[in-house]
């Protein structure tokens, strides 16, 4: 075990034996992505070198209550600009975003929204108000749903659930169907993402530890280490339906059962020569369905219509014993005999699909792919993970999620290349800093502050992310888990052949590409 560690700490410069560098890499993570606010506390700094004391923990606690203070001050100014709580259709976030649907989107004043200290920029994208925060929008969401008034999951209070409930379903109607549908993948994925990256984060630690010659891949280390990382793919239907409930605004444990009778091991393991099983007039295959996305969604989907339709019609008194009850009789039947098996053919033919396109416009496809993920960054167009993990699931690899990998590359050396022609000062140093984030996987702050508002930096971003994706497509680059696409997901390329290699030469390319790029296209500051 002593080996092990200082090893994966050169790689994620996370674990002790670390040379400590880790500490100041990360520092332009925390300065570039943290709110603007207006200081609320002054003081001097301690000295240098001072040891730990009651003054010290006595001023921690002062720039907690001031931290507490200003996200308060950043809730209560972004209620404002929306229109009070009133006017909240639905609220959640991403990693860096505030996600706001609005009931009235007249009400919403997108100026003073933009004004806001502590927001990086504000995107109006699929019926949505995305406010631009950074890494701390966790806390901003639990202070804000605290402040307006809107219960965690985005449901707001008994006396404007109904208002809220029906203007939501009247803005996703305005949508087209392809908005609509990439905003329900990406509201049945996102909110497990964590558990996914942490997941693929440990199978690369496996990857790197077998690679290493650190541990046999039979070891009782690797069993346990495989076991934490495999658990939320395998289980990866149970995280879905739970997501697919909030989405479609029922119970979350109805989505847990829904995974569960889908995974229930009759049908995931049949008895040997059983294919099916006969419900009256519906045949029922017997099927896997682990690690699966799209049967779980179209199942809970189904489940929800008619739960909707009897618990409307059932009097309140009898609804808790019955309104699940009946509609799991009939809905259960369905999804298992048609739309589980749909969803999974149309998962088979998605991954089909794309696998189709991706090898025979291989360099094309990776070269469009990748060049238009910035603009796909700008806009909030998300949906692309559930893609992802399908083809983790299908095919055992990706060759999708790692075009993410070189366009964020591809942003830091756009970026830094334009701080190059800029005077030195705070710009400059601002500029550095969001260029080197891109490599961890943070490109907001770059985009938003300096790739958008100045061009060149943006061309030079998709034209050096689109070199590098065709580059990956003609070198056969995949992932073997799913992960942030970030300097830390490196491990989860590792094989036994050479795709570790050839993801470091498209790494290169992707940031001497576009850092050379925008050198040449962005003029010096006079």
């Amino acid at each position: 075990m002593g080996r092990i560690f200082p090893a994966a700490s050169m790689v994620f410069g996370v674990f002790p034996g670390s040379p400590g560098g880790w500490k100041h890499f990360l520092e332009p993570v925390r300065w570039a992505v943290k709110p603007s606010f207006p200081a609320a506390a002054a003081g001097a700094r301690p000295a240098a070198g001072r040891c730990e004391s009651t003054m010290d923990m006595k001023e921690r606690t002062v720039m907690a209550k001031a931290t507490q203070y200003e996200f308060e001050t950043l809730c209560r100014a972004i209620l404002d600009a929306v229109g009070g709580s009133q006017n909240i259709a639905n609220v959640f976030h991403c990693i860096t975003r505030l996600r706001i649907v609005p009931v009235n989107r007249d009400l919403v004043d997108m100026a003073k929204l933009s004004s806001i200290k502590g927001i990086l920029k504000v995107v109006e994208s699929s019926g949505q108000i995305q406010c631009v925060i950074g890494t701390t929008v966790p806390e901003v969401y639990n202070d804000f749903i605290a402040i307006s008034g809107i219960n965690p999951g985005g449901e707001v209070k008994a006396d404007a659930a109904d208002t809220a409930s029906d203007a939501a379903a009247v803005q996703e109607k305005k949508q087209n169907l392809i908005i609509r549908g990439l905003n329900t993948l990406a509201a049945c994925v996102t909110p497990y993402l964590y558990a996914i990256v942490a997941g693929g984060m440990i199978k690369g630690i496996v990857s790197l530890i077998t690679a290493l010659g650190l541990a046999a891949s039979d070891s009782d280390i690797i069993t346990v280490l495989s076991a934490v990382g495999d658990a939320p793919f395998y289980f990866m239907p149970f995280m879905a339906g739970y997501a697919a409930a909030k989405r479609f605004r029922v119970k979350e444990v109805f989505g847990l059962m829904t995974a569960g009778i889908l995974m229930y091991s009759t049908f995931s393991a049949p008895a040997e020569g059983v294919s099916s099983y006969a419900f009256g007039f519906i045949d029922i295959p017997a099927y896997n369905y682990k690690s699966s996305l799209f049967p779980v969604i179209l199942s809970v989907w189904f489940f929800s219509v008619i739960f909707h339709f009897i618990d409307k019609r059932m009097p309140k008194n009898l609804r808790i014993v019955f309104s699940g009850a009946l509609s799991f009789l009939i809905a259960a039947p369905i999804f298992l005999g048609f739309l589980a098996p749909l969803g999974n053919w149309f998962a088979s033919v998605m991954t089909g699909g794309f696998a189709w396109l991706f090898t025979h416009a291989g360099p094309f496809a990776g070269a469009l792919f990748c060049g238009i993920i910035p603009l796909t960054v700008i806009f909030g167009i998300k949906g692309w993970s559930a893609v992802e993990l399908q083809n983790l699931s299908t095919l055992g690899y990706d060759y999708m999620l790692p075009n993410f990998f070189y366009s964020n590359l591809a942003v830091s050396g756009a970026i830094l290349a334009y701080a190059l022609k800029l005077k030195k000062g705070d710009q400059r140093s601002a500029a550095i800093s969001t260029g080197l984030v891109c490599i961890l996987g943070i490109t907001e702050p770059a985009l938003y502050g300096y790739a958008l508002p100045e061009k060149r930096p943006l061309a030079a971003a998709m034209a050096g992310g689109a070199i590098a994706g065709a580059l990956a497509m003609i070198l056969g680059v995949v992932t073997y888990a799913f992960s942030a696409p970030g300097i830390t997901s490196i491990a989860t390329y590792m094989d036994e052949g050479n795709n570790f290699l050839m993801l470091l030469v498209v790494m290169a390319v992707a940031w001497l590409a576009s850092f050379a790029i925008s050198f040449v296209l962005c003029k010096k500051e006079e």
